[in-house]
């Protein structure tokens, strides 16, 4: 239902609205972007009493992730961006941070969502190419081809590839899956931002910020509470 209700947003935005009705497009963007993050931590924290790590919120093994997030991120920089002219500032800053909210949105939702509870059903392999194929279906939303959707389903694989390694967003976001994004809006230039539309991703962002710190501290009060008594700490 989430998935569904989704990418009906996005192709209500970039299909129905398009940039002929901006303030139509920006809602129905904003409103997928935050059903994808509230709604995985809504009914993986409230509804299955699990914690937010299973979301990838976690930092693990924080050295291997940070050097596979630097090479994944390396390898699609020189891919993309290396020696790419890039346009005006006002061309391209929005949609910088337009790629990192919606990474955001999809590294929650795909990987630590859908692809973590796929993999739960039908193990490692089912798990990724599941999440793979869905992440390149769910572009149907932004108006996208068979071409395109087949070439994101295969990026989505390296995607979830990449998440299985470490359980943890931070391989993808903020570096590998805004890389992309970032290259595809750019190189695309279907997409048209004004600067104000910055403060708009900002909001977006905030209240996904405001959600997780609001759940964690609902589980950080909740093992207080329903905790063993404390163990005496010799000095």
């Amino acid at each position: 239902m989430l998935y569904v209700a989704i990418v009906a947003l996005m192709r209500l935005a970039f299909v129905g609205f398009t940039t002929d009705h901006v303030a139509g497009l920006f809602l129905c963007f904003a409103a997928a972007l935050l059903i994808g993050v509230l709604g995985p931590i809504y009914v993986t924290v409230w509804r299955r009493g699990a914690p937010l790590a299973d979301l990838g919120l976690r930092l693990g093994d924080w050295r291997a992730t940070g050097l596979l997030a630097l090479l994944f991120a390396g390898v699609q920089f020189s891919l993309t961006l290396w020696g790419y002219d890039l346009p005006a500032p006002v061309d391209w800053v929005p949609l910088l941070v337009m790629a990192l909210v919606v990474g955001v949105f999809e590294t929650i939702f795909f990987r630590g969502f859908i692809q973590t509870r796929l993999e739960a059903a039908f193990g490692p392999v089912g798990g990724i190419g599941g999440a793979a194929v869905l992440y390149g279906l769910y572009h149907v939303g932004y108006g996208m081809g068979g071409s395109e959707l087949v070439f994101l389903s295969g990026l989505g694989i390296v995607y979830a590839v990449a998440f299985a390694q470490t359980r943890s967003a931070l391989v993808l976001w903020p570096l590998l899956t805004p890389v992309g994004s970032f290259f595809n809006a750019v190189d695309s230039g279907d997409i048209d931002l004004p600067w104000a539309s910055i403060a708009g991703f900002a909001d977006v962002l905030a209240v996904m910020a405001l959600g997780v710190w609001v759940v964690r501290r609902h589980q950080r009060r909740h093992s207080t509470s329903h905790g063993s008594p404390p163990m005496l700490v010799q000095h």
